[in-house]
């Protein structure tokens, strides 16, 4: 069967002829000339891309997390719109972006994970951001600009994961004091030094020790944060976490003991040193406890955190959301702190003048 070809303006679509005169294809009806050799070109180019496309991809090949990082993440389902959220795999709630529900996800509290007691939030995030603002209305050497013009740049309600400690403690412990007496017989000033070897012994009850149980909360910003007034407790219910974010706890309780050993210890040692008073400076020598009756729980506290944004630079704060005592590292002026050693040295140094000049 033989092909069937005819030629198109490439301009209109209008059927072409060729003119013998002009030696080229023409179109009668936009009156536009064309080589032959251009509209076969075309014709074959117009062909070619009204074919069915090619399309070639390898087979996507997903990347594998590392066993160790695969353990860390997992997805979650937004009962709400049914969105997947993917996180932490320590997350205990989360909040969807896309339709702002509230959800806790049960099975981190769950089991083992299974909280004690939860201290609730008494403070809202306005009446943080109130008294972050008036406490820092209060420090001196805080720039002034700091506390005019510092942007809010999130504030995030959380639960924080902490174990607590209850024990019965007996123990002992030895201090070296030191009496000084001065004297003057006119001729010569004296002084004398007693030294004495101080022991001390007792007993104590410790009840709600604690210690964090999350390596994602700094140990200095939480110990700082104390206390929480644990009259406040309440049998766990998944209910007081609905609209704040809370964590599960990622340091074990044996990981923990160690930190709460020391706190006990020194807590005892301290009880013992404050009953030798009467000597100028008393030191610790050796102390030595015995625990009884030791038992753990695990808890959940409403902590606040804070990052302000100031000149570029992002500063961090923690407040208890239960008292509002609030803990961070705030940017200091240079001048102000200047200004108040040079004013102090003044005062100092006038105090000194007078000092001698009435000796």
């Amino acid at each position: 069967m033989e092909d069937i070809k005819s030629f198109h303006c490439p301009c209109c679509g209008a059927p072409l002829v060729f003119s013998g005169g002009k030696q080229k294809l023409h179109c009668e009806s936009c009156g536009n000339d064309f080589e032959p050799d251009a509209v076969r070109e075309f014709a074959e180019d117009d062909e070619r891309t009204k074919a069915d496309s090619k399309y070639d991809w390898t087979d996507y090949e997903p990347r594998k997390f590392g066993a160790a990082e695969g353990r860390m993440l997992a997805s979650y389902s937004c009962p709400s719109c049914g969105a997947e959220i993917t996180g932490d795999i320590n997350m205990g709630t989360f909040i969807c972006p896309y339709c702002g529900n509230s959800s806790v996800v049960m099975h981190t509290f769950s089991g083992a994970y299974m909280p004690d007691y939860v201290i609730p939030f008494r403070i809202d995030k306005k009446e943080a951001m109130k008294r972050f603002l008036d406490n820092a209305k209060g420090k001196i050497f805080i720039p002034k600009q700091f506390k005019e013009s510092a942007k809010l740049k999130e504030i995030s309600g959380m639960y924080v994961p902490f174990w607590m400690f209850d024990c019965d403690v007996t123990g002992e412990a030895t201090f070296r004091g030191i009496r000084v007496r001065s004297w003057s017989d006119g001729s010569y000033n004296y002084t004398r030094h007693d030294h004495y070897m101080l022991y001390r012994s007792g007993s104590a009850v410790f009840k709600n020790v604690p210690v964090d149980a999350s390596t994602r909360a700094e140990d200095q910003y939480m110990d700082s944060l104390e206390p929480f007034d644990y009259n406040d407790a309440m049998d766990f219910s998944t209910a007081y976490l609905a609209g704040y974010l809370a964590d599960k706890y990622d340091v074990s309780a044996e990981e923990s003991i160690k930190r709460a050993n020391e706190r006990i210890k020194q807590s005892f040692a301290d009880m013992l040193r404050s009953t030798t008073a009467g000597y100028g400076t008393v030191s610790v020598n050796g102390t030595r406890v015995e625990f009884s009756n030791g038992r753990i729980r695990y808890a959940l506290m409403p902590v606040w955190w804070l990052n302000i944004k100031y000149k570029d630079k992002m500063y961090r704060f923690a407040m208890n959301g239960q008292t509002g005592k609030a803990v961070g590292d705030y940017p200091v002026s240079r001048s102000k702190l200047a200004a108040f050693f040079c004013g102090t040295f003044a005062v100092l140094g006038a105090a000194a003048a007078a000092i001698w000049y009435f000796i």
